[in-house]
């Protein structure tokens, strides 16, 4: 079941080559069925919800975002390479995953429907608490990236689907007290944000060194892939490294511009 979520798994012959797009029953369901179930709650249904209020169509354009940058990540050949040619590939299947359809789909909850669906969830406020979020998000995102479990994710299809679905929650939570849909719960000050922010890649940089200047291949599946001609032509070794500096890099960015974010509100407050 949980290859109907994030990783569909289809399979494929040899004459498909890795350049493949899964347009799969299960995914194509699970694009239609995130948008036609947006549509309804923000169009028929939202007098069930709330009176007086527009259609939120700025909302609905960052859902439409987030669910085409979901797509790439698990449709395109992004996904097949990644999972079975280039640990780099792979990486930035997971930037998509953390870093970019998350924080569409958080600004895509109206502030009527964020209100109504969570403000009286007292566990979901303590989790997305920036002492917890950051605990969870570094926790899943660590766990994932050692060798045994990544490796295991990679030959064990449900394994994979589960890494990415923990994935994809746990930067729910991450980006959950930058991004805050629920305007009634407590607003953390800036700075706590700012030092959020500053744990949270404190305690990532260790990995990303690691994965850039280790000596060593940690993932040896990726040493016993097959190489693609005209992807760099770079050995096992020059992979990991990229993977990692491509990984250190927009994950730094993305933080940078969270950071910058937050310091320009609590200036303005």
């Amino acid at each position: 079941m949980l290859g109907l979520f994030l990783h569909p798994s289809s399979e494929h012959s040899a004459l498909d080559g890795p350049y493949i797009w899964n347009h799969s029953v299960p995914v194509i369901s699970l694009i239609l069925g995130m948008l036609f179930a947006y549509l309804l709650v923000v169009g028929p249904r939202r007098k069930d919800w709330v009176e007086n209020e527009s259609f939120p169509s700025k909302n609905f354009a960052y859902w439409i975002l987030g669910l085409v940058f979901l797509y790439l990540a698990i449709a395109s050949p992004i996904d097949h390479i990644g999972e079975k040619y280039l640990f780099w590939v792979h990486m930035v299947q997971h930037i998509i995953l953390i870093f970019i359809s998350p924080i569409f789909f958080l600004l895509a909850i109206p502030s009527w429907m964020a209100e109504r669906l969570f403000a009286k969830n007292a566990k979901l406020e303590k989790i997305t608490h920036p002492f917890f979020a950051a605990l969870i998000f570094n926790t899943i995102f660590i766990f994932w990236h050692v060798p045994y479990f990544y490796e295991l994710a990679l030959v064990n299809k449900m394994v994979h689907d589960l890494e990415h679905l923990t994935f994809v929650v746990g930067a729910l939570i991450m980006w959950w007290p930058i991004v805050r849909p629920v305007k009634s719960w407590q607003k953390q000050p800036g700075s706590t944000l700012l030092l959020y922010l500053f744990v949270i890649v404190t305690f990532q940089i260790p990995l990303f060194v690691l994965l850039t200047f280790s000596p060593d291949l940690w993932y040896p599946f990726y040493g016993e892939a097959s190489r693609l001609e005209g992807w760099l032509d770079i050995s096992a070794m020059e992979d990991q490294a990229l993977g990692g500096l491509i990984m250190k890099t927009i994950a730094g960015f993305a933080y940078f511009i969270a950071f910058v974010y937050v310091w320009l509100k609590w200036a303005k407050d």
